[in-house]
């Protein structure tokens, strides 16, 4: 006669064992992202972290800024920093680092290259109306600029899509460099339809 105990903890052996097998083999992967959009903080830049798996996203976490930056510079524990690495500092943004009081508190952070995400969907910051960005249409970047952000950082639709994992890295590296915004800027504007 079978031991009833016996198969239970067998079951339960397997059942622990292939459990973190499949999750080890599932291929997810967490990402820090941002999207250029308003999110539920009403802000113009969505901070989220994203779970991908065969380059496909499967689910998002929008997040506090403050929440995406200490976990990017690996002050806060998350999914997406599990060895609470600076990230921005070994993708070379070395702009951004956490700030300490006289007692060595992390009392904040800088990290100045987010304040200029926005100037790439928008030709005018839409609640400052003295900053200007440099997308050609008001509210989204002209179809050669939309195609330029598809082709470099995967970004099909500049309303709804995240740019995430090192397609963010690059793009927060890119438009930090004048050239970069030079020559983005001068990608040509839609064409105007004239009439008969």
């Amino acid at each position: 006669m079978i031991n009833i105990k016996k198969l239970i903890y067998i079951a339960l052996i397997f059942g622990l064992t292939s459990g973190s097998t499949s999750s080890i083999q599932s291929g997810k992967e967490n990402h820090l992202a941002i999207g250029l959009f308003v999110g539920a903080h009403s802000n113009v830049i969505t901070y989220a972290f994203v779970s991908t798996r065969n380059g496909e996203i499967i689910g998002t976490e929008v997040v506090r800024k403050d929440r995406f930056m200490f976990s990017a510079l690996g002050h806060w524990p998350s999914i997406v920093n599990l060895k609470r690495e600076n990230l921005l500092a070994k993708h070379q943004l070395d702009s951004c680092f956490l700030l300490q009081d006289e007692y060595e508190k992390v009392v904040g952070y800088f990290c100045p290259v987010f304040d200029d995400a926005w100037k790439v969907r928008y030709k005018e910051h839409p609640y400052s109306y003295e900053e200007f960005g440099w997308s050609h249409g008001q509210y989204r970047p002209s179809a050669a600029q939309r195609e330029f952000l598809a082709k470099e950082y995967g970004v099909q639709n500049i309303l709804t899509d995240y740019i995430y994992g090192d397609s963010l890295f690059k793009f927060l590296r890119d438009i930090r460099n004048e050239s970069w915004v030079n020559a983005y800027s001068a990608l040509a504007s839609d064409p105007i339809v004239q009439g008969p």
